[in-house]
Parts: C-alpha cells; sequence; structure tokens
C-alpha cells in the first residue's frame, strides 16, 4: 500500500500546509496537523495529563468523590478521547465539536472547580505536547505550530468552562504551569489511588512481560513534582535514559500515513461495541455534597 499524506506521497505535505494555513483564523486546523504529524511520541500525553490532575489534591478530591476514575476507568479514559479529538475535529461551530463542549461544560459545572485548575489543565496540555514533540519527533517543531497549540487550548479551556484565559505567550504558558505545580502539587492518599487505578488500565494495554517497562517510559516523561504528588518514586536516570532512547525510536515512525490502520478504533469499540453518540459520553451525576 502506498503511503499518504493528504493525498500525496510527500511525507512533509502535512506541514507545507501548515505553512499555507491562517495563524489567528486556522490555530485549530494547524493543531490537528502537529498532532497527526508527531502522533507516535504523544502515547505519554494522556498518561501524564491524567497524573497532573492528580497531582493537585484540589482537583483529585473531585476526581475521587466522582468514582469515575476508580470504577469506570476505561470510559473515563476513551470518553475522554472521544470529547477531545470532536471539539479538535469539528470546532465549536459544527457538530460533533459543538455538542462536545456542551457535554464537557455540562460536567464541570457540577464542581466547584477553581479558576487555576482550569488553566493548569489547559497549560498541561500545551506544554507536554510541545515538549514531546520538541524532544522525540522526527522534525523541528515550528514556532508557528507552538502558537497555534497556545491559541486552539486557550480557546479549548474557556469552551470547556474556564472563567480566566490562558497566558497570551507559550513561555507565559510553561511559567504558569511550573509555579502551579510548585504551589499545588502536594501528596494526598487519594492521589495515590486514583493513579493506581490509571497504571492499572494503562498496564492492561500491553503484555504482561510488557507491562513494568511500559509504565516506566511514561513516568520517565511526566514531571518529578507530578510524580511525588502522586505517591510514587521517580523513576532512576538509566530508566528516564532508556525511555528517551524508546521515544525517539518511537518518533522515527513518524509521519504517520494518513491511510494507515486507526490504532484507536479497537480502543473505542471496547467500551462502545455498538458505536456512541455525544449525548452518551462523560458523567450523568450530580456531584456529591
Amino acid at each position: 500500500m502506498t503511503k499518504l499524506w493528504l493525498g500525496t506521497t510527500d511525507r512533509y505535505a502535512r506541514l507545507r500546509q501548515i505553512e499555507n494555513l491562517d495563524l489567528e483564523t486556522q490555530f485549530r486546523e494547524i493543531t490537528g496537523l502537529f498532532y497527526a504529524d508527531f502522533q507516535s511520541v504523544m502515547m505519554p500525553q494522556s498518561f501524564n495529563g491524567f497524573l497532573m490532575t492528580f497531582a493537585s489534591p484540589r482537583i483529585s478530591r473531585i476526581l475521587i468523590n466522582t468514582g469515575e476514575i476508580e470504577h469506570r476507568v476505561a470510559k473515563r479514559v476513551v470518553d475522554t478521547m472521544l470529547l477531545s479529538s470532536a471539539v479538535m475535529a469539528h470546532g465549536l461551530n459544527a457538530e460533533p465539536g459543538r455538542g462536545a463542549a456542551r457535554r464537557v461544560n455540562a460536567m464541570h459545572k457540577n464542581y466547584d472547580i477553581h479558576e487555576d485548575d482550569f488553566v493548569a489543565v489547559g497549560c498541561d496540555e500545551i506544554v507536554n505536547s510541545l515538549d514531546l514533540a520538541g524532544r522525540y519527533g522526527w522534525r523541528p517543531v515550528t514556532e508557528k505550530e507552538r502558537e497555534a497549540v497556545r491559541l486552539y487550548y486557550t480557546q479549548q479551556s474557556r469552551a470547556f468552562g474556564s472563567r480566566k484565559p490562558l497566558p497570551d505567550t507559550v513561555a507565559g504558558v510553561q511559567k504558569f504551569w511550573s509555579d502551579y505545580l510548585d504551589k499545588e502539587a502536594a501528596f494526598e492518599p487519594q492521589n495515590r489511588r486514583l493513579t493506581d487505578a490509571v497504571i492499572k488500565w494503562y498496564e492492561g494495554l500491553v503484555p504482561k512481560p510488557l507491562r513494568r517497562l511500559f509504565i516506566t517510559i511514561l513516568l520517565a516523561d511526566a514531571d518529578p513534582r507530578v510524580i511525588r504528588a502522586c505517591g510514587l518514586r521517580v523513576p532512576p536516570r538509566i530508566f528516564k535514559s532508556l525511555a528517551g532512547m524508546l521515544m525517539r525510536r518511537m518518533g522515527q515512525k513518524d509521519p504517520i500515513p494518513d491511510n494507515a490502520p486507526n490504532r484507536m478504533q479497537a480502543l473505542v469499540a471496547s467500551v462502545y461495541p455498538n458505536g456512541w453518540e455525544v449525548n452518551e459520553l462523560g458523567s450523568h451525576i450530580q456531584a456529591k455534597s
């Protein structure tokens, strides 16, 4: 099968398309192409994102009370992926993207979420994505891509319920995120309970002999402040070096062609064998008082 990128055999086709798009009005499209070009090295992104929320007791107290992570972790992971993907693919002015943003916003309204927590989660998406692509990617990340990712998550954060905008530069995003971890990351028992539930689910994605190595690779890219706040040990430097070598090797698989098999279909089907609708996604419960 001939490998195709945007209908051509040019592996730089997505980058060339990015160069032709307008940053101010088409940052969503640029961000989608960015993720498509670096998808092999984005494996730790969602894992890191979960751990970051568990590391902040103000967030983990809410998450533990919902029971979603401990009792329905597969649905929670898949739903998060589907809702985010719908907004990324279709935007906020067309379905199902608009409906997905409404669904997330409706869930968030059930809880008293601190405005800095909203901002920190949005910043975490930006910091992790750009860091993974920058360290392990098959080509350099452009400044246009970096700014597009910032603009996209700024818009998504507000659409998902944030009352406060993200910082207006990538450097500002990185500073807010780091300062937030310095101030808010702290161990509480529920942090470890949530972390254990997510680790157990991720372990099930690979054969048993590879599970310890797989989790070590994922943890190697998490911030040490997050790891400690989740009640885990920071991996030794030798394991971080091994993980980095393996991640760079994975990055050599990129750019994945558009006509490659969709690795997410089986995961989605395991939770929704008969298909899914946006209104089915997420939790439909009231927060505990």
